[in-house]
């Protein structure tokens, strides 16, 4: 008895809500062992049960306000939840709920919305649910969308992924059937709290993400970073009044030390520094000069940085659960790519995606072969937007880009004997194919993971561009800087594919395909916040999807109500 009173002021909304005396309380409650609340002797969990399969069988649909007929929000997961149950109650000890009002609470830590799962009605429930079992099989069904609503969103995100993208198709339909096993098995074993702890993604950037919000959100408690004035670019040597502001922006972001005694109005070296350190994590020119862009990124309010910290944890949760073991991931607003294996991060470098005009998709593929000296024919996206308004000008274009024209018998084609003026996408029946070499579009490799987008990820001539802090100049596919490295890394043979060997292959100029022993799955994400160690990387938003994210998470969780009951 004592600790439910504790419970009840624990959690009961203060002062708005008044506690009852315990006399009442006790004329509704018989406690019984181990938590269990003992129903009064009219209210059975047979009885409840009834109500309960009631709610799914005769009140599937309800009257609206309007008095036509809506379905309840009674979804597909916990019809089959109680039916798996045959109805029985589930939340009829108090350990349990507690748990649960914990999991729910912590939530926020996850960058998720309390309020969506039912937090401030199921602290009502020991007050409310003992009246009647038709109140009580309401409260149960409450607790229970509850649980089963937040145990998919840490577990698969809140938000669908394929809703905002067509082109998702990472999700994994036989992990979710064992997911809703496991739910079942949390109750049946009471460890409520140990299984949504265990459905939360264990992954180091996950939680190194999730202490990063913890830390913006003090910053932003404490009333945010100071927001410098416009004026003249700051470098070293200049002398400027918005120095010793600047100084305490990057203090509080953690940019340069808090022991930092300079108070001057002079840009030093150590504010350089800091300067550098903050434009790397914001995917700026490290230059150390506070210009227009510079000072644009240092006023971006802290409110924006935790609302993109939220929007990638959710980001994460679409696909931690479906990683493989070994495979290659590409984070497109990132412009990096990462070798993983044995579920560790091995082997990085830069990379160049598509512009924000040709983006590219968001989706996974396995990679299948390799092309070593690749020979490249120009894709249809290439060929209506560049090539042939190109060549309807001159046919120098194909001397210049080194093309040959190939018919469908795999022939060379003259130019003059083509009418370019007439040619058009949908009547092109010709290939345009580039020869191989270190000035070909694809560079001396292709790693080739079949796809309904044409996207492949390949070495490039143009290796200046990795230097770049903004890396968007292709067309959609995907340009790796060390891609012989990353050979080495998918064939997974030291000895018949090291580097040196693939390098000779190479200089023999000659086109050979090797296709992999076991494919290798290839993640293509956006991910637009990405910690490295404590220190979290802020990217552009390099095709505008940032917003569009934010906005179904914060959108209110369509959910089970009390109303649905009657009530």
């Amino acid at each position: 008895m004592i600790a439910l009173l504790l419970f009840w002021f624990a959690f009961s909304p203060a002062p708005l809500m008044q506690v009852q005396p315990a006399r009442s309380h006790q004329e509704q409650l018989q406690s019984g062992k181990n938590g269990t609340v003992a129903l009064p002797a009219s209210i059975s969990d047979n009885a409840v049960a009834e109500k309960i399969r009631a709610k799914f069988n005769q009140r599937y649909y309800q009257k609206s306000s309007g008095g036509g007929k809506e379905k309840a929000r009674f979804t597909d997961r916990l019809a089959r939840f109680y039916e798996a149950r045959k109805y029985q109650p589930v939340w009829t000890k108090l350990v349990m709920v507690t748990q649960l009002i914990q999991a729910v609470e912590e939530s926020s830590d996850d960058g998720l919305n309390p309020a969506d799962y039912h937090l401030a009605e199921i602290r009502r429930y020991y007050r409310d649910s003992l009246v009647n079992s038709n109140k009580k099989a309401c409260y149960d069904i409450l607790l229970s969308d509850a649980f089963l609503t937040l145990a998919a969103h840490l577990r698969y995100g809140k938000v669908d992924p394929e809703s905002l993208d067509p082109n998702w198709n990472i999700t994994n339909n036989q992990k979710r059937r064992v997911f809703e096993q496991k739910l079942q098995h949390a109750i049946v074993s009471e460890h409520v709290g140990a299984v949504l702890a265990e459905f939360r993604p264990k992954d180091l950037k996950y939680e190194q993400l999730k202490r990063g919000l913890a830390r913006y959100r003090i910053i932003a408690s404490g009333g945010g970073w100071p927001l410098l004035e416009n004026g003249v670019a700051m470098k070293v040597g200049v002398r400027d009044g918005r120095i010793p502001k600047l100084r305490q922006r990057l203090k509080v972001s953690g940019d340069i030390g808090l022991a930092s005694a300079d108070t001057s109005t002079v840009y030093g070296e150590e504010i350089a520094g800091a300067v550098r350190r903050f434009q790397q994590r914001n995917a700026l020119d490290a230059d150390g000069v506070v210009g227009i862009n510079t000072l644009r990124t240092l006023n971006i309010p802290v409110e924006r940085r935790i609302e993109q910290i939220r929007l990638n944890l959710e980001r994460y949760r679409w696909f931690l659960s479906d990683l493989e073991p070994a495979c290659v991931i590409v984070n497109i607003a990132g412009f990096n790519l990462q070798y993983i294996e044995n579920n560790q991060p091995r082997w990085s470098t830069r990379v160049i995606v598509g512009l924000p005009v040709r983006e590219t998709p968001v989706f996974k593929a396995d990679m299948q072969y390799i092309i070593f000296n690749p020979q490249w024919v120009i894709p249809p996206t290439i060929l209506a937007k560049d090539a042939l308004p190109a060549l309807h000008k001159s046919t120098s274009y194909l001397k210049q880009k080194k093309l040959r024209i190939i018919d469908r018998n795999g022939s060379v084609v003259n130019p003059a004997s083509v009418n370019w003026s007439a040619s058009s996408p949908t009547n092109f029946p010709y290939l345009l194919q580039q020869t191989s070499g270190d000035q070909g579009a694809l560079g001396r490799i292709k790693f080739v993971l079949p796809n309904r987008h044409i996207v492949y990820l390949h070495d490039t001539p143009t290796k200046d561009l990795f230097e770049k802090s903004s890396r968007a100049f292709s067309s959609g596919c995907i340009r790796v800087e060390n891609p012989v490295d990353l050979a080495e890394l998918v064939l997974r043979d030291s000895v018949r594919w090291s580097a040196s060997k693939i390098r000779a292959i190479i200089h023999k100029e000659k086109t050979k395909t090797v296709f992999l022993e076991k494919p290798m799955p290839v993640f293509i994400l956006y991910l637009t916040v990405e910690p490295k160690g404590e220190a979290l990387h802020f990217m552009p938003d390099l095709y505008n999807r940032d917003d569009i994210v934010l906005k179904a998470l914060d959108k209110p969780s369509p959910q089970f109500k009390m109303e649905n009951c009657g009530f």
